[in-house]
């Protein structure tokens, strides 16, 4: 009798060698070993008349002759099958591709190879055989090297795993049964055990190496470990993940690692498991998880290796330039040696880098001539000689650069990892191994989108999320990338509601506005020379669309030039990284967060920084808003974009700004909840005097400021249908007292728009006579209140009573906005001309005792403006005679 069997837990690249080695040996019959994986078994009972496993119970051991063993060669691994190689007259073959153990079966026939599966090298043998394979078992085989190959995208897959998948395509592989089967959905035991070891999972450090280990304890057997590991190891981004999960009385444990520190097949072998590299496991008995724990970490001490560091890959000569040679020295450097960016140093220690972009920006802003130290970075990204490959690696991809310097402990610099490096680490030349480089490759998948979709369904309004659903449909429809990018995400991330919808377009941007505009049935208002669109809905809801763009400016504080671009170059072009991210919107990524810059972790350590060294040179305004959103969070800016700042400042870059510029920043300024706070920023910076000059902030400042918060809380509270430009209030609080005629001179200097420069010259000339008027303890008639205030603009009735702050002006003003304003009439010019009255003055007069009479409270209803009406006639008449 010919039996094949494989390794107990029978998994598809079992089942597929399995049934490849059936081909070979006709005659064979397919037995299980052991328990079979639950995807396994819904394939098996799917495809069962194609499939014949003859169960163990029916085979008799004395009566094998020939053992064809696939996919192991352990003998523990093979259950009760073991006492077969005792016989004598036995013949056995073997098919394997795990490493070599000290256990293994040595058999007649040893087929082993080191390729990612085993159905691999049997697939090998069926072509060189001519054997026919039909669409069904080319399916299978296919779930055997995609399973074993993390579809083809583990370290150990080959170029053989490859080829035999495009041997299986012209075989008629079924790639619809593929993925049903390699994508499998969690029942809901299995989602609660996965919740349980998410909430248990921790990190450990072992030997530089981290490793995350999740443990849970539940009554029944629950199949589908290996997969919750596998989904851990995603969720986590970790390189290696262990599972413990007592079930019953045994612990079953899972391994997964991406890193060739760590082989969970030589590790979960000491405690009686196995597997290969990158995946194994184990069942442990009489033991506790805690006790299996230690017994793990002990295991880990002994058997992690420390992998490639920096000092093993880094190149030591590194080219530097001292803090004080020119820009243009510098650049003629990098020019001479091919170089894109360059270390700064000072007596061998780091200061600072300096890219290649940055030199070009100076000398083309006529900076050539000034030593490279004002305008370096000194946001180093850097290493030590012994950081592994896996962190060197994560910083190049978080951080988006192309090379990362390495120092020793007192901060000299030692050497440097290029991406080259890696590269080169990755292909395995020379004597680098082949499995240094991490074979994780972000996915797309919901798990990663989850907390920006979350964060969008609890910040925005349901009108606002059929809005970006709308925006993810058109987009596709388009066929184009569209984002929801800037300000909008920053403060999602910061739970705060900003409606100001700024939409990102790769693509024809008008164009994507137009069709945007047709589904929420508003209107366009469009750029064409930037590719921009403001699409107005009905209720007058606004949302901004920009072709992705880059700009780059000609000289100092000039208006940028515009070129079409990518996501990744629009987003460069802005202020700070806290303001560069974006959440594309498209239904297939929809939520997935694009931050090339770093802006979510400046958002969590509460940083403005800069995108790049000459950004306030280019747009000095920037100087403004970085002062400004640091202390709207209460945040600070990063050492590099402080002194970048403070050097802009000290070159009076801000004097260039054009005056209507600095107007728009003075207003964002002065609509924020704590102006003070950010003018008091600017003042120690050295930055007022360029925005406001001869403005002093003094305790009068203060006190002012505060009365207008004060006020303002009154106002919103008693009269919240009055609006206000709170912007304007607070720039009179700037000023110690109406009569100065500095705030005169001062605006006048100011480029204010001629409506507003009216208003702010209206109030100033006038505000003095109302407080007189309004305050005075006589008692006023509502009529003289009311042809008093009528006309004015709120704004000066809210100074009048902040200023005054009298119980008496508050009462009349408050009267004047709630009551005497809505007072109307019920007698107009249609019942004036029904009295044969001839139209003219006459109406307006009449109308006006009315008002007056109604405010005063002479008349109360209709009948009394009739009467008075017909006094008013009468007495004009007695007049005449």
């Amino acid at each position: 009798m010919e039996v094949i069997i494989s390794h107990q837990s029978t998994d598809f690249d079992s089942l597929a060698s399995m049934v490849a080695a059936k081909k070979i040996y006709k005659d064979a019959l397919l037995v299980f070993p052991g328990a079979v994986e639950k995807n396994v078994r819904k394939f098996i009972s799917l495809y069962r008349e194609l499939i014949e496993i003859t169960p163990l119970k029916n085979i008799k051991i004395q009566e094998i002759t020939k053992l064809i063993i696939v996919d192991t060669r352990i003998k523990r691994r093979i259950g009760s099958f073991a006492n077969v190689l005792k016989k004598k007259d036995i013949e056995i073959h073997i098919y394997d591709h795990h490493p070599s153990t000290g256990d293994d079966i040595k058999g007649d026939l040893n087929v082993i190879e080191e390729v990612g599966a085993t159905t691999t090298i049997l697939l090998k043998k069926l072509k060189q055989m001519n054997l026919e394979i039909t669409p069904m078992e080319a399916t299978l085989f296919a779930l055997g090297v995609y399973e074993d190959t993390g579809s083809l995208t583990f370290s150990t897959t080959t170029v053989d795993d490859v080829n035999s998948i495009s041997y299986l395509f012209d075989k008629g592989i079924k790639l619809k049964a593929v993925a049903n089967f390699i994508n499998i959905g969690l029942n809901s035991t299995q989602k609660k055990l996965l919740n349980q070891l998410l909430n248990s999972s921790k990190e450990i450090f072992c030997k530089s190496v981290c490793i995350n280990i999740a443990k849970a304890e539940i009554k029944n057997y629950t199949e589908g470990l290996a997969l919750l590991t596998h989904k851990l190891i995603e969720i986590e981004n970790s390189d290696v993940f262990f599972t413990l999960v007592k079930m019953g009385e045994r612990i079953y444990i899972v391994g997964r690692s991406r890193t060739n520190s760590v082989d969970v097949d030589e590790i979960l072998r000491e405690l009686g498991g196995g597997g290969h590299f990158q995946a194994a496991s184990a069942v442990v008995k009489d033991l506790s998880l805690n006790e299996l724990e230690k017994k793990l970490l002990k295991v880990l001490e002994r058997k992690v290796k420390v992998g490639i560091v920096a000092k093993d890959i880094m190149s030591s000569s590194v080219k530097t330039v001292n803090i004080k040679t020119s820009i243009e020295e510098t650049g003629k450097i990098l020019l001479r040696y091919g170089h894109t960016g360059i270390p700064v140093i000072e007596e061998g220690k780091l200061m600072g880098i300096i890219t290649r972009s940055e030199v070009n920006k100076a000398e083309r802003h006529g900076f050539g001539k000034e030593p490279v130290d004002k305008y370096m970075s000194n946001q180093i990204i850097s290493v030590t000689l012994d950081t592994p490959l896996n962190e060197i690696q994560e910083l190049m991809i978080n951080h988006d650069i192309g090379r990362i310097l390495v120092l020793s402990n007192d901060n000299k610099l030692r050497g440097i990892v290029t991406r080259t490096d890696l590269i080169r680490n990755l292909y395995g030349i020379n004597n680098i191994p082949k499995k240094t480089f991490s074979t994780y490759i972000e996915s797309e998948n919901k798990i990663e989108r989850k907390k920006q979709i979350d964060l969008i369904e609890k910040v925005f309004s349901k009108k606002i999320q059929d809005i970006l659903y709308k925006v993810g449909k058109i987009g596709d429809r388009l066929k184009f990338s569209v984002f929801m990018v800037g300000g909008v995400v920053r403060d999602l991330f910061l739970k705060i509601k900003n409606y100001d919808l700024d939409i990102v377009v790769e693509g024809e941007g008008i164009k994507f506005a137009q069709d945007l505009s047709k589904e929420l049935g508003g209107r366009i208002k469009s750029h064409e020379k930037y590719g921009t669109a403001v699409v107005i809905l009905p209720d007058g809801f606004k949302i901004d669309v920009a072709t992705a763009r880059r700009e780059f400016y000609e000289y100092p504080a000039a208006l940028p030039q515009v070129e079409l671009s990518s996501i990744k170059k629009d987003l460069y072009r802005r202020d700070f990284t806290i303001n560069a991210m974006a959440i594309q919107l498209n239904q297939k990524h929809y939520g997935k967060l694009i931050d090339f810059f770093g802006g979510q972790k400046d958002l969590h350590f509460g940083l403005v920084r800069v995108l790049y060294n000459l950004s306030f040179v280019e747009d000095p305004a920037r100087i403004i808003r970085a002062i400004r959103f640091e202390q709207r969070y209460n945040f600070k800016m990063d050492k590099s974009t402080e002194d970048f700042l403070k050097k802009a400042i000290d070159d009076k870059l801000l004097s260039k700004l054009r005056k209507n510029r600095i107007v728009e920043e003075l207003i964002l300024i002065l609509q924020e909840e704590n102006p003070e706070k950010i003018l008091k920023r600017m003042e120690e910076l050295g930055a007022l005097k360029y925005i406001l000059p001869g403005v002093e902030l003094n305790s009068d400042t203060t006190e002012k400021f505060n009365r207008a918060k004060e006020n303002y809380n009154f106002w919103k509270y008693n009269i919240p249908e009055e609006k206000i430009e709170l912007w304007l209030i607070n720039y009179y609080c700037l000023f110690k007292k109406f009569k100065n005629n500095k705030m005169q001179v001062i605006t006048n200097k100011l480029m204010f728009d001629q409506k507003i420069l009216r208003k702010i010259n209206y109030i100033n000339s006038n505000i003095n006579q109302i407080i007189k008027f309004i305050a005075q303890k006589n008692k006023i008639l509502p009529s003289i209140i009311y042809l008093k205030l009528k006309n004015l603009p709120n704004e000066i009735l809210f100074l009048v009573m902040m200023e005054n702050n009298s119980h008496i002006a508050k009462e009349r003003i408050v009267k004047f906005l709630k009551e005497y304003k809505k007072v109307s009439l019920y007698i107009s010019g249609k019942e004036l001309k029904e009295l044969h009255l001839k139209p003219g003055p006459i109406y307006s007069q009449i109308l006006n005792k009315l008002l007056y009479a109604k405010l005063n409270g002479e008349v109360k209803n209709q009948k009394d403006e009739i009467r008075l009406v017909n006094n008013i006639l009468q007495e004009k008449e007695r007049n005449k005679k």
